[in-house]
Formats: structure tokens, C-alpha cells, sequence
């Protein structure tokens, strides 16, 4: 089959998880596995005087109870990772907490147990005793001099500060015909995949390896973290992240479970396993998207855009497990598509006692589109245009792409927009939602006493950021191939796109090609699956692998069949000598030629196989606009979400099919930040939402049917001229339904998320 590269073929993975024959960490079958409770601290902020854990380890079936003076090795194990944005002040963070615990879920100690059910009996005996301090709960407080201190050797709660800018905002300001400043705030979120994290290991005594398995994003990271606090070399520690339930950017981080669980199987030299609740999840995996802001904008009176100023906080928890990167991607993205020639931003990353946060999918742009989005609509009406109109006039437009920001992105290399039509991108939503009809079903619904609106928002993303990701691809001897890689998948859809990639550049049957990833043992290096790079770094990786692999066949070829290379074609796993099509021979027949010394020798090692890596200079730019329209009861404040569209540009899409699944689920994770999901936390910093009977997932009869379309522009910035989408879908829908309410309601102002029913009501 060929052409298989843009065609929207079914996800090959589907029906093996579909029908339980997936295979999560919980299913690795480790005999006599004992299993881990984790003690958790119910205070936010608290000294740790005593732990007595005597009557837990008489309990049955307990094989131990540890705490940090136990397990040293876990002392100071998790620093601040060093990743580009900005630098993050100095701390070790112990897995076990080191006498003073920062936030209502902290690990103080770990009972080890022949079952989930022992080891958690053991776990509710361990008698801990604290003094309980003052706790910083609120980030513009903890900036306050007097503030407690999450870490008592700063001297105070910022933990990194990002500043961006360009042009004369004193002077655009001065000139400006309008200037709108508002303070906007969006609530803090978790992600809640079907898959709690999970951890198992195995100490092998023969070999002194340790074998992990993670359900995590990063395997490769969670090896780095476990070697060093062991002390073994990297390749005496084997992470392997098996089929995952879902990521969402929270099983990213390198996690205390990840080491307390490696580190116990080799101190007791058995198989150790440890899978999270659903309840403690809610105070164990990484929180997000709690940011306040105060912005600025200024228009001359035709709504041309002449100044965008922000000044934000983000409440990061206690620890920085993903250091400063969601503000170093929150400051860019207030940008938008709009043309903006004076901008100012600073951020500054706040710590409190709460449940550290990490990047969550969309990273800080949901929070940085709903600023400018929102401050978008609250300027047309003060200008007295319609919305979309001050968009259309403001847009970037194809005729200056590629469009350099003059900045300079995370990644430290310029801020340049590389292909796109975003006055497209707008007129298309706007099409597909029927806004040219929306206003006379607008003023009809209203004299019938019902209140609709319409919210539009755009969005920019920076997708496939580096340093790098690599692919093996390996015909075997049976002749089919094989496409190996280091970043793991959790439900993206990565099988099905590599698979297409490969045999379209091979030309092999796409059923003949299979694909594993995530295992360290397998592949030496990779930075994971984050920030909307899979499909722009691995693809291309493995597009080039493949490529070289066919050059290679073509070369066995030729010398089998007495020809020039170049009258040699490779389709449908063959290999055919132009004009003499009865001329071939099978892949399986090639590769077996080319362990043949000659061959070898010829072709400089044996075997039909390449590796490959792609490293970009600096990132792709993917963009859409979202289109919502909802009815608001205005005695409840209930909002229903009747319509939405999501056009989008993904470069050349690798399969749509596949596009078009994650733009729809990342739609319905945008209406549930703007409609219901928030982490609520009280004054001593106890979380107040921390079950599904309080956290507001968005349900199936309140999603209406999203449709999906795309509008792309192929990247000049790599081969495939793919752009990533795996986080851009989720960015825009907080900012699009809280416009649409705010239409509703004659242009109230929405400067918070969620928004809650009872909040609309008094309005």
C-alpha cells in the first residue's frame, strides 16, 4: 500500500486494549511480588517528631515498615530537574519525608506487606506524631514578608521568576485609545486517567540489575533518578513503561513511589509493587493550572492591538518536580496569532503547601489563551465591535509567515511562527458553527426567554521541542520489520502513526510492521512523551531509519541481481528491478544476504537496520481556533455546551483519524476545566475536592458532538512537515466557553475558571 502518510487508517492498538488484553503495570506477573502502603501526612505543613511503627510490623503478613532513616538512600533524591525556561532555587526533596512534611499527601513512611490489604493495615498503624505549623496556602500571601516558608533556607516563596519582552510598552501605552486591565484567575486541576500510577521492580542478584516498571511518560528520566540514588551505572537499571492508561503530562514527573518501590525490591531482594488509589491520587499525583493574572492591553481606536502586558503567579505546590517549564511556555504562548508589537510578562513561580504541580495537558497555555482571550472579548465591547471582528483585524496573516515574535522561545532560540493561515483558521470555525445565522437565533431564543451564546478563542502552540528522539528500524529475518523508540506511548495512538510512517518510507505492507517503545533496555536514549513531539521528532526519526533501511535493501539487491542500485525499487516488501518485475526478492531473502561477510563488509555491519535521531534547532508552531456555543438558564447559572468546532493546524497530518480523536478528547477536557474540575483547597491547606463525588469531570451528557477540522500548513521545519496536536485541543475551550457565556449574559465579565453555576446566577 502506498501513500500511507496522510491517510486516516483505524489505530491498530485499539482492539487489543479494548478487549483487556492490554498489559499495565498491575498486569506484570511478578510471583510472590510483596506489595507497598505509603503513610501519608495529614497536615500541610508540620515537623515530624516521632514515627513508631511497633505495632505495625506486628501486624500479618507485614515483611517491614520503613521510614527515611531506614532507606537513606532516599535523602535528597529528587532536586529540581534542570530543564530550560528559567532557574528554580536549589532544594532536595527526600521520598520519605526529612522531619519536616510541605503538603497534605507526603510520603512519611512505607509498610511492605504479602498483599495490597496487609501492607495497608500495616500502613494505618504506623503511629506518626507532628507539630503542626503555619502553612502558606495562598500564593499572593506567601509573597507577603512573614509568609511561612515552605523551604526554610530561602528566604522567601518564589522559586523562579520568567521575564519576556519586546517593543516600547511606556510609549504604546501612552498612545493607546483604550487600555483594559483585569485581574484573571484559573483554578488548579489534576489529571485523572483510567490508569492510577503505578510502580513494580525486581532485584536480580545474578546480574545486580534492577528491573522497573513505570507507568510512566519519561522511563528514561525514572532511570536516571533510580541510578543515582542507588548508585548504579545506567545500565544496570532497566525502566520499562508497559501499555499506560494515560498520562496527560502528570506521569511525566520522576515520582517518590518510582524510588521508594526500586529501592525496597533491592534492599529486600524481592519483586515490590505499588499502585495508587483513586482517593490518594488526589493528593499524590501532581496538581496544575493554578495561575493568577493581572493584565494589560492597549488598542487604538480602529482595535488595532498595541501593547499586551501580564504579570502572573503560578502556585506551584511545595516541590517543582518539573522545575520552571509550565511559566517558560505560559509567558510565550499570551501571544497568540495576533500581531502584538510592544509585550511585556513577567511570572513568578510561588511555592505553598499544597500538592506540588507539574505541566498538565496544554502545559500554561490553557491559562495564557484564557487571559488573552477573554481580555479579546472584554476590549470589543468596550470598543463597541463585535469580537470576531477585533480578531479578523489583529490576526497574523499568511503573507508574513514566516512571522519572527522577536523573542526568543524556552528552548533559548527565536520565537518564529513557521507556516500558517490563521485568518483561515478563523473564517473556517466561524463557518462550520454557523456564526452568520447565530445573531437571528440569538435575538429569537432571547424574546423566548433563553439566553445563548457564542465564544470564540485562538491559539498558538509550540510543539516538538527538543533536545532529541531516535528510532531502530530492523527488518527480521522473517521479513518483517521492526520499528523500536525510546518515548512511550499512553493511548496517543503512537503504534498506528509510527507503523504508517514506516512501511510508507519502506515500502513494506503496514501490516507487517510492528512497534515497542518504552523500555530502556531496548533503545539507549530518549527524553519521553511530552509537550506535542512525538509525532514531529520520532516520526521523523523513524521516516529517515526507514529510509536507510530500504537504501540498504536496494544495495543487497543490486548485488544479488546484478544490477545498479538505482534500477532497484522496494514496494510491498519486495525489492524489483525496474522493467523486469519478475526480477525480486522478499525482504526475509535480504536480509538474510546481508549477514552474508561479503555484504557485511560492503555495507560496513551486518543486517538490514538503521537508527536514526531527529534534533530540531527549535520548535514547530501548530495553531486553531475554537468556535463554542451555549445556553445559559439564567436562574440556575447552568450552562450547556450546545455546539462545538475545532478547526485546527497540525502541519501535514500523519493520520487524521488520529487527529481528530485527540482533538476531540482534548476539547472535552477544555469544557470540563471550564465547567466543573477545579482542586479546592481551605485555609490549612486540606484539599476539599478529593474524590470524584466532588471533582467535576465532565460527563458524556454534557458534551455535545465535537466537530473537527483541519486547516493545515505542512512545516518547512522538517521533512514530514508535521506539526504536533497532542496538547493544542485542550488549550482553547476554557477561553471559547467562558466567551460564549459571557455573550450570553450581554457581556458580563468571566475573569475565573471554572465557572460555577451558582457564581453565574448572582450575576
Amino acid at each position: 500500500m502506498a501513500d500511507l502518510i496522510g491517510r486516516p487508517l483505524r489505530r491498530r492498538e485499539d482492539h487489543r486494549l479494548l478487549t483487556g488484553r492490554g498489559r499495565y503495570v498491575a498486569d506484570i506477573p511478578l510471583e510472590g511480588a510483596l506489595h507497598v502502603a505509603v503513610v501519608r501526612s495529614p497536615h500541610a505543613h508540620a515537623r515530624i517528631v516521632s514515627i513508631d511503627t511497633g505495632r505495625a510490623r506486628k501486624h500479618a503478613g507485614v515483611a517491614g515498615v520503613f521510614t527515611l532513616a531506614e532507606l537513606p538512600e532516599l535523602r535528597g533524591a529528587l532536586p529540581p530537574p534542570a530543564v530550560a525556561a528559567a532557574a528554580v532555587k536549589p532544594y532536595r526533596q527526600s521520598a520519605l519525608a526529612d522531619g519536616v512534611v510541605r503538603f497534605a499527601g507526603e510520603a512519611v513512611a512505607v509498610a511492605v506487606a504479602a498483599d495490597a490489604y496487609h501492607a495497608s493495615d500495616a500502613a494505618a498503624a504506623v503511629d506518626v506524631e507532628y507539630e503542626v505549623l503555619p502553612a502558606a496556602t495562598d500564593p499572593e500571601r506567601a509573597l507577603e514578608p512573614g509568609a511561612p516558608l515552605v523551604h526554610a533556607e530561602w528566604r522567601d516563596n518564589v522559586a523562579a521568576t520568567v521575564t519576556l519582552g519586546h517593543g516600547d510598552v511606556t510609549a504604546a501605552l501612552a498612545r493607546a485609545r483604550l487600555v483594559v486591565t483585569r485581574r484573571l484567575r484559573c483554578g488548579r486541576l489534576t489529571a485523572l486517567p483510567l490508569e492510577a500510577r503505578a510502580v513494580a521492580a525486581r532485584w536480580d542478584p545474578a546480574t545486580a540489575g534492577l528491573h522497573v516498571w513505570s507507568s510512566t511518560q519519561m522511563p528514561y528520566g525514572v532511570r536516571q533518578r533510580i541510578a543515582e540514588a542507588l548508585g548504579l551505572t545506567l545500565d544496570a537499571v532497566r525502566v520499562t513503561a508497559p501499555d499506560v492508561g494515560g498520562g496527560f503530562g502528570t506521569k511525566g514527573p520522576v515520582y517518590p513511589e518510582d524510588l521508594i518501590v526500586a529501592t525496597l525490591a533491592r534492599r529486600l531482594g524481592r519483586a515490590v509493587r505499588w499502585s495508587d488509589t483513586r482517593q490518594d491520587s488526589f493528593v499524590s499525583t501532581a496538581h496544575a493550572g493554578d495561575q493568577l493574572h493581572t493584565a494589560t492591553l492597549a488598542l487604538a481606536a480602529d482595535g488595532t492591538i498595541l501593547a499586551l502586558t501580564d504579570d502572573f503567579l503560578i502556585d506551584a505546590g511545595a516541590y517543582l518536580p518539573r522545575g520552571a517549564v509550565v511559566a517558560g511556555v505560559t509567558a510565550p504562548h499570551l501571544l497568540g496569532l495576533y500581531r502584538v508589537p510592544a509585550f511585556q510578562c513577567r511570572g513568578r513561580v510561588v511555592v505553598t503547601h499544597k500538592v506540588p504541580c507539574a505541566p498538565y495537558r496544554g502545559a500554561g497555555r490553557t491559562q495564557s489563551t484564557f487571559v488573552a482571550e477573554r481580555m479579546m472579548d472584554i476590549a470589543a465591547r468596550e470598543l463597541g465591535l463585535d469580537p470576531v471582528e477585533l480578531r479578523r483585524r489583529n490576526l497574523i496573516p499568511a503573507a508574513d509567515m514566516p512571522y519572527d515574535r522577536g523573542l526568543a522561545y524556552r528552548d533559548g532560540m527565536p520565537m518564529v511562527y513557521d507556516s500558517g493561515d490563521y485568518p483561515a483558521l478563523l473564517e473556517t470555525a466561524l463557518k462550520r458553527a454557523g456564526f452568520d445565522a447565530f445573531r437571528e437565533r440569538q435575538r429569537i431564543a432571547r424574546q423566548q426567554g433563553r439566553r445563548l451564546g457564542l465564544g470564540v478563542a485562538a491559539y498558538a502552540e509550540a510543539t516538538g521541542i527538543g533536545p532529541h528522539e531516535g528510532a531502530t528500524v530492523r527488518v527480521d529475518g522473517d521479513g518483517r520489520v521492526s520499528v523500536i523508540a525510546g518515548a512511550p506511548a499512553q493511548g496517543q495512538g503512537h503504534e498506528t502513526m509510527l507503523a504508517q510512517v514506516c512501511a510508507d518510507r519502506l515500502g513494506v505492507p503496514l501490516e507487517s510492521v510492528g512497534v515497542s517503545s518504552g523500555d530502556t533496555a531496548r533503545f539507549p536514549s530518549s527524553a519521553g512523551t511530552f509537550a506535542s513531539r512525538v509525532a514531529v521528532l520520532l516520526g521523523n526519526a523513524v521516516a529517515q531509519a526507514a529510509e536507510a533501511v530500504r537504501d540498504k535493501a536496494r544495495l543487497v539487491a543490486a548485488r544479488a541481481l546484478e544490477c545498479d542500485p538505482g534500477d532497484v525499487t522496494v514496494a510491498d516488501g519486495r525489492a524489483r528491478v525496474k522493467g523486469a518485475p519478475d526480477r525480486a526478492l522478499g525482504l526475509a531473502t535480504l536480509a538474510a544476504l546481508a549477514e552474508r561477510p561479503d555484504v557485511v563488509r560492503a555495507l560496513g555491519e551486518p543486517g538490514l537496520a538503521a537508527t536514526r535521531y531527529q534534533s530540531p534547532e527549535s520548535v514547530t508552531w501548530a495553531a486553531g481556533v475554537h468556535v463554542a456555543t451555549v445556553e445559559v438558564d439564567p436562574e440556575t447559572g447552568a450552562v450547556s455546551v450546545l455546539g462545538y468546532h475545532a478547526v485546527h493546524d497540525a502541519g501535514h497530518e500523519i493520520n487524521p483519524r488520529i487527529v481528530e480523536g485527540q482533538t476531540q478528547g482534548g476539547a472535552v477536557q477544555g469544557i470540563g476545566a471550564a465547567l466543573g474540575e477545579e482542586i479546592v483547597y481551605d485555609a490549612h491547606g486540606q484539599v476539599l475536592t478529593g474524590s470524584l463525588m466532588e471533582y467535576a469531570l465532565p460527563r458524556a451528557d454534557g458534551v455535545p458532538p465535537i466537530d473537527v477540522a483541519g486547516c493545515d500548513s505542512p512545516s518547512p521545519l522538517n521533512p514530514l512537515g508535521a506539526k504536533g496536536t497532542g496538547e493544542g485541543s485542550a488549550v482553547p475551550g476554557p477561553a471559547a466557553i467562558a466567551n460564549a457565556v459571557a455573550d450570553a449574559l450581554d457581556g458580563v465579565e468571566i475573569l475565573a475558571t471554572p465557572l460555577r453555576a451558582s457564581a453565574l446566577a448572582r450575576l
